[in-house]
């Protein structure tokens, strides 16, 4: 798999956890009784702050090529 491959796939696992968890972030405040403006602003800050993270964490990272090298042949 290319390092871009593996770069894009935890971008999008960072992505989907982040929705998940701003969904549950936002259903927590309306189950607590908060009106539906200030749910809506903590499940959206929640996915904001999250994936702000994610991305801070996966530009640490120096995602490598494993695919096999393919030995060029002689001719072509």
């Amino acid at each position: 798999m290319s390092a871009n491959q593996k770069r894009l796939v935890a971008f999008v696992f960072c992505v989907l956890v982040s929705l998940v968890l701003g969904l549950v972030s936002g259903l927590t405040a309306a189950v607590l009784g908060a009106s539906a403006l200030a749910s809506v602003s903590a499940g959206g800050g929640a996915v904001v702050a999250l994936l702000g993270i994610g991305v801070a964490a996966l530009a640490l990272f120096d995602f490598t090529d494993t695919r096999p090298s393919r030995a060029r042949s002689v001719g072509r």
